[in-house]
């Protein structure tokens, strides 16, 4: 219980309550900019070249915004990516890259957006 206790605290500690992605960054960055610079902008602030077709009310989130991106829990982040935003209760215009991308790379998007947020 105490060691239980004890990875908890050294956990929030070090990621304030979010944990390292264990995928690589540097990979993540280069699928974000094929896939989704378009929607979300060259710097993850929601306001790539795109945003104009989209529905006012379904623009991407600023990933740059940490008090945001505290609110969401790596599996939150991965099930959008995954699954799409529509079938998250998100932006319908958000699409699916479950069947697109690896595993491995869905961990390494998740390292880049993790960067976003300082």
């Amino acid at each position: 219980m105490i060691a239980l206790v004890l990875a908890a605290t050294l956990m929030l500690a070090a990621g304030g309550g979010q944990a390292q992605a264990a995928g690589d960054a540097a990979a993540g960055a280069k699928i974000f900019a094929e896939r989704c610079a378009r929607c979300h902008g060259k710097e993850g602030k929601g306001n790539g070249p795109d945003l104009a077709k989209l529905h006012p009310t379904s623009s991407p989130v600023d990933w740059t915004r940490a008090v945001v991106m505290k609110q969401w829990s790596d599996k939150e982040i991965v099930d959008i990516i995954t699954k799409g935003g529509k079938a998250v209760g998100s932006s319908p215009v958000m699409p699916p890259f479950g069947g697109k991308l690896s595993d491995a790379q869905i961990q390494d998007m998740l390292a880049f957006i993790r960067t976003l947020a300082k």
